[in-house]
């Protein structure tokens, strides 16, 4: 285990090749992160239940479990922020680490700066707080953006904070158009712009916890070669 300790945030680092792990670890302490790594998943499993880390980058290929095993079991009982990472299969990987619940994914080998950057931008996510007074309802759904919660028909939703962002954002936009790029940027920032399976990946996830039907929307409606709009009246 490598253990760099700067300042507040929790990191965990889950990665088993010892110079990735040693150099990730130096770039996130030099960023003011607490920055903690193990190199097996059976590790990560146990760390992320001691320490509760902040955030979990997660390499895919792990010697005993598979990185995207983890993912599914952690995200069984936590809504934890998680970055994927791969070197392999990288398109493939990126969908199925998506739809499998992580809120980013990241090509190997990486620049430190975009490193950083994604960590930042995932956590300024998590951390984002709004108005005491806010609170949006559009239809059955209602979204409390002083807790940070949403309900449908009277039902908790259990939202990433990927997920929670595009709801914001779309119901923010009720009964207008909100286009691939303003969704891009206002959810995951201005690196963004132009990865558009990282949007529709989470899309498909957030519609299969809104919707009855999620092959025939009625909350997120596809606009095609714009984006995305919610209706405010039923369709």
């Amino acid at each position: 285990m490598v253990t760099l300790q700067e300042q507040t945030r929790q990191i965990l680092i889950v990665e088993d090749d010892d110079d990735t792990a040693e150099v990730v670890c130096s770039l996130l302490a030099h960023a003011g992160y607490n920055a903690v790594s193990v190199d097996r998943g059976e590790d990560a499993l146990a760390e992320i239940a001691a320490m509760s880390p902040d955030l979990v980058l997660l390499d895919i290929n792990l010697p005993d479990i598979n990185g995207l095993e983890v993912l599914r079991q952690i995200r069984t009982r936590s809504f934890l922020p998680m970055i994927v990472m791969s070197g392999y299969n990288r398109d493939r990987d990126k969908v199925v680490a998506l739809e499998a619940g992580a809120d980013d994914f990241m090509e190997k080998p990486f620049q430190p700066e975009e490193l950083i950057a994604r960590v930042k931008a995932l956590l300024r996510r998590v951390d984002w707080t709004p108005q005491p007074e806010a609170r949006m309802v559009v239809r059955q759904l209602e979204l409390d953006m002083t807790r940070r919660q949403a309900n449908i028909r009277n039902q908790r939703l259990h939202l990433t904070p990927v997920e929670y962002g595009l709801l914001v954002t779309l119901m923010r936009s009720a009964g207008q158009v909100v286009t691939h790029a303003e969704l891009l940027r206002s959810v995951w920032g201005e690196q963004y712009q132009d990865d558009y399976s990282v949007l529709r990946v989470n899309i498909s996830r957030l519609r299969q916890k809104l919707e009855d039907n999620p092959r025939r929307p009625s909350y997120i409606v596809t606009v095609p070669g714009q984006g995305y709009w919610m209706p405010t009246g039923h369709r």
